[in-house]
């Protein structure tokens, strides 16, 4: 997985400016999150510290970023050399984190989803569990796994498209096309249904799992117009998630 950030580091950080990643990803995942006055968190699959800086920003007392990416960590830690907010980042596998003390709030726009097999899924679970405080939450925006085959499809106007083959089994691998600029870039994710992730959660010790739709903030739906977010918020191919220790 790093090879494949490693590789589109600087255009993937360039898809932050899209209208989807402003006014739906980060208008849900910031929502979903909440205030974080005081909090410790851990920000995983951080990549270039986007949601890093902004929890730090707004007030959370300690910030860790994680990526296995040593491109996207070295991305991160350039911003924080010229704009020093006392962000922390470290540059290792989820899977096999090494103990970096307990939060109270983990969050991760992307990453469960790349799990190639269970057993990597649930490792991923465990490392996330023993890095929360009792009660503590895990937010994390995630590949929609509600979502059948035929509805991989009319994303072409905001910048990817996803396809897969079918049938789509756990384990099935997805693959995302994005376009930043002139260059198409991919990456591959990996299927699992609700069934399975609320199995991992549990046996990992995350409880009262709930799934949120996502949404779209006012000023993309006045910016960009009804008819442009269609498509994708009837047919949204993320999902937020949320769980507690």
């Amino acid at each position: 997985m790093n090879a494949e950030y490693d590789s589109i580091a600087l255009q993937y950080q360039q898809t932050k400016n899209s209208p989807l990643r402003r006014f739906v990803e980060s208008y849900t995942l910031l929502d979903l999150i909440g205030d974080v006055s005081g909090l410790s968190v851990l920000d995983l699959a951080c990549g270039d510290g986007f949601y890093t800086r902004k929890v730090k920003e707004q007030g959370a007392a300690r910030v860790l970023g994680v990526d296995i990416s040593p491109a996207m960590i070295g991305l991160a830690e350039e911003q924080e050399r010229s704009q020093p907010l006392g962000i922390e980042y470290v540059c290792c596998d989820v899977q096999t984190m090494p103990d970096l003390g307990l939060f109270d709030l983990v969050i991760a726009a992307y990453l469960l989803h790349y799990a190639p097999g269970e057993s990597q899924l649930v490792q991923m679970c465990e490392r996330i569990a023993a890095h929360l405080r009792p009660g503590g939450r895990f937010v994390s925006l995630n590949e929609n796994p509600r979502q059948s085959l035929e509805q991989y499809a009319g994303y072409t106007q905001y910048g990817f498209n996803k396809t897969a083959e079918a049938p789509l089994r756990d384990g099935s691998p997805i693959t995302y096309w994005l376009v930043s600029g002139r260059e198409m870039i991919s990456f591959t994710a990996f299927f699992y249904d609700t069934g399975k992730y609320e199995r991992v959660f549990g046996a990992a010790g995350l409880t009262m799992v709930q799934w949120h739709q996502l949404k779209l903030s006012e000023e993309g739906l006045v910016n960009h117009g009804p008819e442009y977010w269609k498509e994708y918020m009837n047919n949204p191919p993320v999902v937020g998630i949320e769980c507690r220790r």
